[in-house]
């Protein structure tokens, strides 16, 4: 009988036995990185040994739900960044919602990433306050590679940036304070590769202006789809996209604000391009497609005099979604006309409706003709 009870006294010795402590701190930061904020952090009252383990994650994400008392949901985060150690932070994500207090210090929470030389910043400022600027510090970090920017977010560069190894910039419904802060904080950017943009209405900015060398995806999105006026007091119908990146690959432009779109220089490397507009390019956008491989593309019936004149020798395949366009059919056959290497095309005609214009087909294009 002592037997048995010495052994279930062993059994049981061993199942509460603190294994995980036992490891090395680099993995158990591996496996508190798995576990939201709050329950990371919570770790540190299991014992001495665990108190400062998760002020080592190299990653700190943090989200203000609906759910969320903002207020201290605020706190905490500022506690945690304030006790975090980690010599350099990788990744820090901040989401911030409509409930969050005017009187938050965010300018404090960028100085902080900063100083811990952060590589990633993913900051989403949605309160209910005024867009806000960021701190200068942030438009000189030397370490930063990746930087989101979304919604209540003011750009203000009335100084001389310079972020020597951003890679990647995206833009989400921020407002800019002028165009010379926009045409700064792209030109302060020497090896940036990819490029995202989502434009709303009144964001100050009528000639948005992409003049950035190193630039090899550039994706602009303008949701800016009626007739009203921008924040700088002009209609919106004035504005326009210029596109100066000349070692470009990859463009996609989603405009129907009717603001123009011009290219000065791009690649003629450029393989991929999806561009849907409401009103024509200008004959240089055109004709810098030519060298696209991959071409999506809505067409309009001012297109249709660019379709005789560009030739698409590289094309392989494309996309045609025909709007506003009444004689769609004659542009597609000039199109193809001038594309001897098309394998593959798609024409999506639901924007046009029930149709027999594909009936006037009256010749099989020379692209389709087996050899």
């Amino acid at each position: 009988m002592a037997n048995k009870a010495a052994t279930c006294q062993e059994i049981k010795e061993k199942v509460c036995e603190d294994r995980i402590s036992v490891l090395p701190d680099a993995l158990l930061v591996q496996i508190l990185l798995l576990l939201p904020i709050k329950e990371a952090v919570a770790t540190s009252i299991l014992s001495k040994p665990w108190s400062c383990i998760w002020t080592l994650m190299p990653k700190l994400v943090c989200k203000d739900t609906k759910h969320t008392n903002s207020k201290s949901f605020w706190w905490f985060f500022e506690q945690s960044l304030q006790l975090h150690k980690s010599p350099i932070l990788e990744h820090l994500e901040v989401k911030l919602g409509s409930r969050c207090p005017a009187d938050v210090d965010v300018g404090k929470l960028i100085l902080k990433a900063v100083e811990r030389n952060i590589r990633l910043l993913d900051f989403n400022l949605k309160w209910s306050a005024k867009p806000i600027s960021l701190p200068k510090t942030l438009y000189t970090c030397k370490t930063l590679k990746k930087l989101i920017l979304s919604n209540k977010i003011l750009i203000e560069l009335p100084f001389e940036a310079f972020l020597p190894s951003l890679i990647k910039l995206e833009l989400f419904n921020v407002a800019y304070k002028d165009e010379g802060s926009l045409i700064r904080l792209l030109s302060s950017c020497p090896v940036l590769k990819t490029l995202i943009v989502v434009r709303e209405k009144n964001d100050n900015v009528i000639k948005f202006s992409v003049k950035v060398p190193s630039l090899n995806s550039l994706v602009y999105i303008n949701n800016n789809d009626d007739d009203g006026v921008c924040g700088c007091g002009c209609s919106s119908s004035s504005g326009s996209l210029i596109i100066d990146s000349p070692q470009l690959k990859y463009l996609r432009v989603n405009d129907f604000s009717e603001d123009g779109c011009s290219i000065e220089s791009m690649s003629p490397n450029l393989t991929m391009a999806r561009v849907d507009v409401g009103s024509p390019p200008n004959e240089n956008f055109l004709t810098y497609l030519s060298s696209v491989k991959f071409l999506h593309m809505t067409w309009i019936d001012e297109t249709e005099v660019f379709c005789s004149c560009v030739n698409y020798s590289q094309l392989i395949e494309c996309m045609l979604r025909p709007c506003r366009a009444e004689y769609w059919v004659e542009s597609v056959m000039l199109l193809l006309d001038n594309s001897p290497n098309l394998k593959v095309l798609m024409i999506d005609t639901k924007g046009i409706g029930e149709s027999d214009d594909l009936r006037r087909w009256s010749y099989v294009p020379a692209c389709f003709v087996s050899t």
